[in-house]
């Protein structure tokens, strides 16, 4: 089953119930509530969902509170990181309330963005850096290594705080039957990176606890010589719970998918019939375009190989 993401609707001023009319309109049979709705949206999607548009993800943190603009909606509003201990307190109950919103819509997956180390954002250099091909000479590598230093030196408190956090998630969310994915991200000093994605999975190990792969973010972090979106798939793939698909151009993702660089014949053998799958494309996406690539989609899906992977629930 493919789903997509309400991401695309975000700012086509359309009642949710016309959202869900139009997703199926489109071809999809699931989708994933993310965190621009608002509860209103919510509740105009609501009667039609399941009975007609499968809820296969819901995206932290949902619904969007009342008191935070749309354009402001975001799953980094409260950071499960943060060495606040009123910010992380914040991050939790919110996180809780997506857990139970997703118990409540019989879905079995909550995606979460985990936070981010306090360093000085590397993210210009390395743009500089792709847009003067140098990721891989000798500058481009000697910059990577000195942020990996910087990075080092200062993550041990905010993973330390992202672990406190999801032990009280995981708790929630063993009760109620529900996943977490813990989702790869886009920037450089964003968590989990590949080696903390093992660290919390090791941690949680029995949990609720599972890997989200988002296909562009790891190209975009591929194209910047940090990490092959191989790597992490060969790595954690047993344990992957869902996957965003979209495509990217150099930096740019959120594209529709056959638009740009990825190959997602390539990530097939990475999942199988139960895993999460879902379209994560940019509003600026024109609806042509949409349907084409969730037809590249569709045809890359054909003859997925449920043997190549161990069940992660």
């Amino acid at each position: 089953m493919l789903g997509i993401s309400t991401c695309w609707w975000h700012d086509k001023s359309l009642r949710g119930d016309k959202i869900v009319s139009e997703a199926l309109e489109l071809g999809f049979q699931g989708v994933e509530l993310e965190y621009r709705l608002s509860n209103s949206t919510y509740q105009e999607m609501k009667p039609k969902l399941n009975s007609e548009l499968a809820v296969l993800s819901i995206h932290n943190f949902f619904p969007r509170p009342d008191h935070i603009h749309i354009k402001n909606g975001s799953g980094d509003l409260f950071l499960l990181s943060s060495d606040d201990m009123d910010e992380r307190s914040l991050a939790v109950n919110y996180s809780i309330k997506s857990i139970e919103h997703a118990h409540d819509m019989e879905c079995s997956t909550v995606i979460l963005h985990l936070g981010r180390v306090d360093m000085p954002s590397p993210a210009e250099f390395f743009k500089g850096l792709f847009n003067r091909g140098k990721t891989q000479d000798t500058e481009g590598l000697a910059f990577l290594e000195e942020q990996k230093d910087i990075r080092q030196i200062k993550h041990p408190k905010y993973i330390d705080a992202v672990l406190f956090s999801l032990e009280k998630l995981n708790k929630t969310a063993e009760r109620l039957g529900v996943f977490l994915g813990i989702e790869n991200r886009y920037y450089f000093q964003e968590i989990p990176n590949f080696e903390e994605i093992g660290i919390i999975l090791k941690e949680f190990k029995g949990g609720s606890l599972r890997y989200w792969h988002d296909t562009g973010h790891a190209r975009a972090q591929e194209n910047l010589g940090i990490c092959r979106q191989n790597d992490l798939l060969e790595a954690y793939s047993d344990n992957m719970l869902g996957i965003h698909l979209h495509d990217i151009k150099g930096l740019d993702d959120h594209i529709a998918p056959g638009q740009g660089e990825i190959n997602f014949e390539d990530v097939r053998p990475f999942m199988k019939n139960d895993t999460v799958k879902i379209m994560e494309i940019h509003p600026k996406v024109e609806k042509k375009a949409l349907i084409k690539g969730r037809n590249v989609i569709v045809h890359a899906l054909k003859g997925l190989d449920n043997r190549r992977l161990a069940q992660p629930r």
